[in-house]
This record gives structure tokens, C-alpha cells and sequence, in this order.
């Protein structure tokens, strides 16, 4: 093929590409604003409503995943966890499927912006979608299809983590490993409980702390020790009470009582932000458009729950906030090295077309050749956006509070910065069992 027509090959191409994108440049972040409205006003009905009336993303294009995502968890939280299970199951098998590099998909973001991509996921919105599954389980009192997801996020964790030329930040959760700890022991298998509580431990020392301010629980360290005592491992007990000797000795369980885990799910994720750089030439713009997350932190609060005259301060056990936060800064290499090559992708097809219109006039470095360059660069400028997609209806953090209640019907209070703000009424607690709730507070 002569020098001509690869130009207009790469012109027409390129120009089809930028066309395509300016026609579909609405922001994500900001249509699904009202939903995130009524799910501050505690009104997830009213949430899922406005979703379903416009506020979605494509549910059948490059943001499929997405949309399963957020309508699975609007669904869970305007209480139909059997509506939700559905969606959440493909977006699992989907979120799979995407594994490897789409070079088609590459190709289409090289000349517009990382947004034109097919949505994947962060690691941690892709571990997400099995909590929120096993969310729905225990829901419907399905604890061992509960347990299936939380193993699940292990074996994810693990092909991920491999796709990796260097270590990634967020390895494991270790609040899923914690939950998946509850849902063994409220299946009376106390030593995978074991097992699980102890490599729930390890990740919030060895990465939770490291990376996210978020030290070992003390109720994670109790829930070792009592393990340990109940299965009369001694070494093993001595082992961790030497390493924690703040650590209050594990409750004994009084005589006619259950337990209630409570996992109140709290405020909702930031929204990325853009951040870009331009410069001019005489004739050229250059941008560049990279997410972040917005500098103003969100506030923690904290929660008391009560219950038969028995009050419990919930634990932070999850920090999505800083986890979203971190994973972005991890990210932020492959990010600049996508937008530097789409960058020199943009400026060569403004060459291109410079060069094309000279050949078509006859006229080097007149008007119109320069005029189209610049109006091809100014396109390329005008597409490059910042790819602010993100599972928008997660919580900020997860707290939990365990209490040993008495066997029968209770009625539960949570209190947010020392304010009434929900009453579970009618808690079955059973002789010997472990009642888990989910709730959602802002």
C-alpha cells in the first residue's frame, strides 16, 4: 500500500473513532447522582426507581458489567436478595470472561480515552460482587451457598494477583476472610472457623495496617482466642495471647444464649475525580485526563448497638475508601502509560491529516493542511477523558458489632455518632446459634 492511501486509512479511521466518542461522552458519575441521593435519604425503593428510569448505564454495550453491579446491589438493598442473585451470578461469570488483554478494545481507546473501554472493574469492585452475593445468601438463609462466595474471592485474588508483573497492593480482603470465619462457625464448623478468623488476622497485619491505616480489630483477635479455647488448642492460644497481651480473654458464652453479628454497611464510595493537563503549540493542543480521588476525605463515624440492656461498639472492618483510594494510586502507572501512547496516537493522526491535505491542495504547510491538523488535534484534545466509572453504590465502610444475646425475640437499636438511626425489630436469636445481619446506614 503506497504512503497515500495508509495516511487516509489511518485519517478516516481515526476521524471515525473521535466521532463515535464526542457522540457519546455523557458522564456516568453524574447521571447516577440521584440514586445516590435517595440511597443518602435511606430511601433504596425510591434509589432503585430512579435507576431504572434513566439513571442506568448500557445494560447490553461496554458497561454491562456495570449495570449488573449496581442494579444486583440496589436490588439487595431495597430488600430482594432473590431478585438480586441473578445479576450479581453473571456479573461474577462476566467479570471472569474479562480476563486477558481485548486488543480490539485497545485499539478503539488509543484514539479517544480509557472511558471507550469495556468496563472491568477494580480488583476490589470485582470482590465486592461475591460479598454482596453472600450478602444475599445469608439473607435467605443459604449459608452455604454464602460460604461458596466467600471462598470464591481467594481463588479470584489469587489469578489476579498472577496477572500482575509486580506485587499489587490490595492481595486479600480481610474482612471477607473474617466473614467467611462467622459463616463456618454459624454452620458449627469451628475449625475451618479457625482457619478463617486466623487468615483474616494475618491480612489486616500484614497489608491492612500497612496500606490503610487500619490495624488488627480487637474483636478479630478475640475471635482467635475463643476459637482456640473451644477447641483446646493451648500452644496455639498461648501463641496469640503472647502476641497480643492487650487482647481481653475470649467471652464464655452464657448458658440460654445465641449470637447476633451485625454488618452495618455505611455512607457511600467517593466519586473519582478528573485531573488533566493540556499544552499548546502554535497549531496543536496535547491533554492529557487521569482519575482520582477527590483530596476532602469522607468523615468516619462510628456505631453503638444495643440490645437486652447489652450495648456492643461496632468495629471498622472494612475501609473501602482508602482501598479504592490506594488501588487507584497503584493503577496510576498503567493509567499514564495508556494516556502517554494515547497521546502520541492522537498527535500522529493530526500529522497524518496535515500531511493528507497537503497532498489533496497541492499546498505545503498552507492554511487549510494546517488548519485540519490543529482541527484534528483539537478532537483529539476534546475526547481524551479521565475513565471515572466506578461502582457507585457500594458503601464507604463496613463496621460490625457481635453480641451474646439471650435466646428468643429482641428488638435491636443502632445508634451513628451516639444518634438513634435504625431498630431491627423481631431478631430470632436461638439457644447455641449466630444470627448475621446486614444493614445500610449513611
Amino acid at each position: 500500500m503506497s504512503a497515500k492511501p495508509r495516511r487516509r486509512s489511518i485519517l478516516c479511521r481515526g476521524a471515525l473513532v473521535l466521532a463515535a466518542a464526542l457522540a457519546g461522552c455523557g458522564s456516568y458519575t453524574a447521571t447516577l447522582e440521584p440514586v445516590r441521593e435517595d440511597l443518602r435519604r435511606g430511601d433504596p425503593q425510591a434509589a432503585l426507581a430512579e435507576f431504572r428510569g434513566g439513571a442506568a448505564p448500557d445494560s447490553a454495550g461496554r458497561n454491562r458489567l456495570l449495570f449488573l453491579m449496581e442494579k444486583g446491589n440496589l436490588l439487595r438493598l431495597a430488600g430482594r436478595p432473590a431478585d438480586a442473585e441473578p445479576l450479581l451470578l453473571e456479573a461474577d461469570l462476566l467479570s471472569d470472561l474479562q480476563r486477558g488483554i481485548d486488543l480490539s478494545d485497545e485499539a478503539g481507546a488509543l484514539l479517544t480515552s480509557d472511558a471507550a473501554r469495556e468496563f472491568r472493574g477494580a480488583d476490589y469492585e470485582k470482590v465486592m460482587i461475591n460479598y454482596v452475593l453472600a450478602s444475599c445468601y445469608v439473607q435467605q438463609d443459604q449459608l452455604g451457598e454464602a460460604l461458596v462466595e466467600c471462598r470464591r474471592v481467594g481463588e479470584k485474588l489469587t489469578v489476579l494477583n498472577d496477572a500482575y508483573s509486580r506485587e499489587n497492593v490490595y492481595r486479600d480482603d480481610a474482612f471477607v476472610r473474617w466473614l467467611m470465619g462467622a459463616l463456618f462457625e454459624a454452620g458449627g464448623d469451628l475449625d475451618d472457623a479457625l482457619v478463617a478468623y486466623r487468615n483474616s488476622l494475618r491480612v489486616y497485619e500484614d497489608d491492612y495496617s500497612r496500606h490503610y491505616g487500619l490495624d488488627p480489630p480487637q474483636q478479630v483477635v478475640t475471635d482467635v482466642l475463643r476459637l482456640c479455647r473451644m477447641l483446646a488448642l493451648d500452644d496455639l492460644y498461648a501463641e496469640y495471647a503472647s502476641r497480643y497481651p492487650e487482647a481481653d480473654p475470649p467471652p464464655q458464652a452464657p448458658a440460654g444464649s445465641g449470637q447476633l453479628v451485625l454488618v452495618i454497611e455505611s455512607g457511600r464510595i467517593p466519586r473519582k475525580v478528573e485531573r488533566d493537563f493540556t499544552a499548546y503549540t502554535e497549531s496543536r493542543v496535547y491533554r492529557l485526563a487521569l482519575p482520582a480521588m477527590p483530596e476532602k476525605r469522607v468523615r468516619r463515624h462510628y456505631f453503638d448497638v444495643s440490645c437486652a440492656g447489652l450495648e456492643e461498639r461496632a468495629w471498622l472492618a472494612e475501609d473501602l475508601v482508602e482501598i479504592a483510594r490506594k488501588n487507584l494510586e497503584d493503577q496510576a502507572g498503567r493509567d499514564l502509560a495508556r494516556a502517554m501512547a494515547r497521546l502520541a496516537a492522537k498527535a500522529g493522526v493530526s500529522e497524518a491529516g496535515e500531511e493528507l491535505m497537503e497532498e489533496i491542495t497541492g499546498e505545503e504547510d498552507g492554511c487549510a493542511s494546517e488548519g485540519f491538523g490543529a482541527l484534528l488535534s483539537l478532537l483529539g484534545a476534546a475526547t481524551e477523558q479521565a475513565d471515572l466509572r466506578g461502582w457507585l453504590t457500594l458503601p464507604a465502610r463496613m463496621h460490625v458489632a457481635r453480641l451474646w444475646l439471650p435466646a428468643g425475640t429482641h428488638d435491636v437499636v443502632i445508634r451513628r455518632d451516639g444518634v438513634r438511626t435504625r431498630v431491627l425489630r423481631g431478631v430470632e436469636i436461638a439457644d447455641g446459634g449466630l444470627e448475621m445481619r446486614f444493614v445500610y446506614t449513611e
